[in-house]
């Protein structure tokens, strides 16, 4: 059963991510979700790791556990398979032996916003990269007015991964499957650049 259920989760990704809109918008159009203020803090708000070609890799940012210096909840993981890698920023193909250093950053630790590293890298159309958020730490009084009600779950239905080349450029919806029940986002990355969980 669990074969089957990853298996409908990789095919309703791979719909989402093609099924993003042509249109972009702005910073002041866009609402990238925040963290609440009883959220615990990041245990790190940066990892890296080599990906290779022919080894699947991932890397994992936790939130603090307990006591300062333990590891608490998962908050996001990314994930590279083996035959994943498909172009270096310089637009050169991986070799059979290559791997490269990628770095996860979370911008800024109040709102669900990141930076992939190196700029330029992208990954197998047909075997993208996995990014897994969960935002059960994120403010889900998505309308600002002081509680939770019926408007904020029809916001949470907006709710989305959404990402742009640099700072400054046009956000682009990238389309993820929405787990509500989990609070989580999965989505398939095909090329680096920033991030953000929002609507």
């Amino acid at each position: 059963m669990k074969r089957l259920v990853s298996l409908l989760t990789v095919i309703a990704l791979a719909a989402c991510a093609e099924s993003s809109g042509p249109g972009g918008v702005d910073d002041l159009s866009l609402s990238i979700m925040q963290h609440r203020g009883t959220a615990p803090p990041l245990l790190s708000a940066q990892d890296s790791f080599y990906a290779k070609v022919g080894d699947g890799r991932e890397l994992r940012l936790y939130y603090q556990g307990a006591a300062p210096g333990d590891t608490g909840e998962e908050f996001l993981r990314f994930e590279v398979p083996g035959n994943g890698l498909y172009r270096k920023p310089d637009g050169s193909a991986f070799q059979s032996s290559d791997s490269i250093l990628i770095t996860v950053t979370v911008v800024d630790p109040d709102r669900f916003l990141f930076e992939f590293a190196p700029a330029g890298l992208q990954f197998n159309p047909q075997n993208a990269a996995r990014l897994k958020i969960h935002y059960e730490h994120g403010e889900h009084d998505f309308d600002d007015d002081g509680d939770e009600d019926e408007e904020d779950d029809d916001l949470e239905t907006q709710l989305d991964l959404w990402y742009r080349q640099s700072a400054g450029a046009l956000w682009f919806r990238v389309g993820s499957v929405k787990f509500e029940e989990s609070d989580e986002l999965d989505a398939l990355i095909r090329n680096f650049s920033q991030y953000a969980v929002a609507w």
